[in-house]
């Protein structure tokens, strides 16, 4: 859908990076529409992080000075609040993000080849935090996906050759665990898990609720929010016949999104009921 002419400055096609985020990315674009956020962010004085392009596409980050008001909101640090869900360098902390994929760094044996390691470096974005208590994390980011990893055993930084294996925590059940890999894996670009992406109930219920926020703080009403929505022909049909359908659906968009902004995001960080499946 194209630019919706009762609210022209609002475009659906500026949501359609959203299709391929994780939980842990649309708990950040909540959580950067929150004004308390906002004003803690912008507190934060110049140079308190240390950003550095170690190689074409590698960033290595680390903080100056303690990150006491970011770990309030389980970040590691403030990343950019104009940077989306896939852009920002948002790092949640281990405690408010339990369901993360974590990295064992061992060292190589001689002349030994580590797939993980090379398949990481040719095709992906990584971006290499060293968090204030000396503990490595990486975001990996590839084809739209990103994912939040941590490490453990060596560092990453080291000359010698490691060798890398994946260890899938916070999770209970087998299932969950291949999921999470599964979703892992989303950034080397699988063409088959690419193709089966698609705009879920509850990535619609997020994108949608991320709309109605955006459309609330530039005063639109509920007609214009379900015009960038669902369209012009559909909204105007709507809002002309009996039904109350989708000016309901509306008022639930912006009451679902007023509470994820509002501190609802961490329940898209925490560890997922057995046996469901997550985005």
């Amino acid at each position: 859908m194209s630019t919706c002419p009762d609210a022209p400055h609002m475009d659906l096609e500026s949501y359609a990076y959203t299709l391929t985020l994780s939980r842990s990315r649309w708990a950040w674009e909540f959580l950067r529409r929150n004004p308390d956020f906002l004003a803690d962010a912008g507190r934060e004085p110049p140079g308190a992080l240390s950003i550095r392009k170690a190689c074409p596409r590698t960033l290595l980050v680390k903080p100056r000075t303690d990150q006491v008001a970011a770990d309030r909101w389980g970040l590691a640090f403030f990343p950019d609040p104009a940077a989306n869900g896939y852009d920002a360098l948002a790092f949640w902390s281990a405690a408010r993000f339990p369901r993360q994929v974590q990295l064992q760094v061992s060292p190589a044996m001689p002349g030994e080849r580590c797939e993980i390691y090379e398949r990481t470096r040719k095709l992906c974005d990584i971006v290499h935090l060293v968090d204030m208590a000396g503990r490595e994390h990486l975001l990996v980011k590839g084809h739209g996906h990103i994912v939040q990893v941590q490490c453990s055993g060596l560092s990453l930084l080291t000359l010698d050759p490691v060798r890398l294996g994946f260890l899938i925590r916070g999770v209970d059940t087998f299932q969950q665990r291949v999921t999470l890999l599964a979703e892992a894996q989303r950034v080397y670009g699988d063409a088959a898990s690419q193709a089966r992406l698609t705009w879920t109930r509850t990535r619609l219920a997020l994108r949608n609720a991320l709309i109605a926020w955006d459309c609330q703080q530039e005063g639109l009403s509920l007609r214009q929010t379900a015009c960038v929505i669902h369209g012009p022909e559909r909204a105007r049909a709507a809002w002309s016949g009996p039904s109350r359908a989708m000016k309901d659906e509306m008022r639930r968009a912006r009451k679902r999104a007023h509470t994820l902004v509002h501190g609802g995001y961490r329940h898209l960080l925490s560890r997922a009921p057995s046996g469901r499946r997550t985005l």
